[in-house]
């Protein structure tokens, strides 16, 4: 059984650079697509002329995403949310995760962003214990606070919430 140990994971930084360079680079394309009509510059490559309407496609595509890498609405992104009371819940947390699985990446990413309000979240692959396989199967992941099991498949953003705000601060 392999355990892991998640620490500051800030998927939303560590995209940043990415956001960045798509916003800008389909900035570019764009306006140089633009110039390019307005002034039919010349001196740009021959595969520039060769499909044209690509290049104004790919151009409004990346900055779109990169758009949407750094500011648009996605759960990673609310920070601002803080409980009522301050302070960490529950004793222990669980999270029993595939590697394969892209809703676990999601999953211990997002519960990530609320570790101060949550405990050192441990991580289990159950593709390494047949018995957790036949357990949990292909529902996961599976995130289990203080020994119940919270969600299966999908980490729920605003039942998150609530269970941080309903649940009594440690000591």
């Amino acid at each position: 059984m392999v355990i892991h140990q998640t620490g500051d994971i800030d998927t939303k930084s560590r995209l940043a650079p990415l956001g960045r360079f798509m916003l800008g680079f389909g900035i570019v394309l764009i306006l140089l697509r633009g110039i390019e009509l307005v002034t039919r510059m010349p001196g740009l490559p021959s595969f520039w002329y060769a499909n044209q309407p690509m290049w104004i496609a790919l151009g409004f595509g990346m900055a779109a995403l990169g758009w949407q890498i750094l500011w648009g609405k996605h759960s990673l992104a609310d920070v601002s949310w803080r409980p009522a009371v301050p302070g960490r819940r529950f004793g222990m947390a669980t999270v029993y995760v595939s590697e394969e699985c892209h809703l676990c990446h999601e999953a211990i990413a997002l519960l990530a962003c609320y570790r101060k309000w949550l405990p050192a979240i441990e991580e289990i692959d159950i593709g390494t214990d047949q018995e957790l396989v036949n357990r949990f199967g292909t529902c996961v992941p599976v995130v289990v606070l203080d020994g119940k099991i919270r969600f299966r498949g999908k980490v729920n953003e605003v039942l998150l919430r609530r269970l941080i705000e309903g649940t009594i601060v440690q000591r």
